[in-house]
């Protein structure tokens, strides 16, 4: 039974120190490694994520890649995106199962992109990095686990929006869908965002959306306020 679980027996309170900050940790300090100490010829050939490095066995990139980013910005936008849902789904799942999603995320997603690398090599064949697949299958689950949270997003960074986290979801399926559909479409991939590996965000997503199913058969409770 669900309420027999070790997570349901006791509510959590969501707290600073907890796996959400390590791994955001993790990430700034591999960041400053990537960029200040391994020589780019290094990042390119056996860390980043693909389809020539997974052909000559390099498996690892699996989970390297998402340690790895393209900039400040794009660590910054992933780092604030698993501070925000990442605390709400960990205090929900606990930490083994919160991080079984977050990497098993992002090694799902790498494998969604190198797929299509293998079969639109023209479109999808460069190499990746960067957590976000690991970080969307967060947010899906987040979604999942609890559908009527309010949410307030900005809109092109700038203009902000209510929402309710199921919602999101959905606008993130469609911008995912519209990024797999034109890949060629330079206009949309202007507003969406250039060199976004929009294969390994829906198998992020997908993971999320499964995991939420498998390990939640009914409703959790309110979510505490995260501080």
């Amino acid at each position: 039974m669900l309420s027999e679980r070790d997570y349901m027996q006791q509510p959590r309170k969501p707290s600073l120190l907890s796996a959400t900050i390590v791994l955001i940790a993790i990430n700034v300090v591999a960041f400053l490694v990537q960029t200040k100490v391994i020589p780019d010829s290094i990042n390119e050939r056996y860390l980043e994520l693909s389809l020539p490095g997974l052909l000559r066995g390099y498996f690892w990139q699996l989970l390297t890649y998402q340690f790895m980013h393209g900039g400040w910005l794009h660590l910054l936008l992933n780092c604030w995106a698993l501070f925000v849902f990442g605390r709400g789904v960990e205090w929900a799942v606990g930490i083994p199962r919160f991080l079984i999603l977050y990497f098993c995320g992002g090694i799902i997603g790498g494998l969604f992109q190198m797929a299509a690398a293998f079969i639109w090599p023209l479109y999808f064949g460069g190499a990746t990095v960067g957590a976000s697949a690991g970080i969307i299958g967060v947010v899906a689950a987040f979604a999942m686990l609890f559908p009527n949270q309010r949410l307030v997003m900005l809109l092109l960074y700038v203009i902000p929006i209510n929402m309710r986290s199921k919602t999101l979801l959905w606008v993130l399926l469609i911008i995912t869908a519209l990024g797999i559909s034109f890949p060629h479409s330079r206009g949309l991939m202007a507003i969406l965002g250039g060199n976004v590996a929009h294969f390994a965000h829906f198998g992020g997503i997908l993971t999320g959306m499964a995991f939420s199913r498998f390990y939640f058969l009914r409703k959790l409770p309110p979510l505490p306020p995260l501080e």
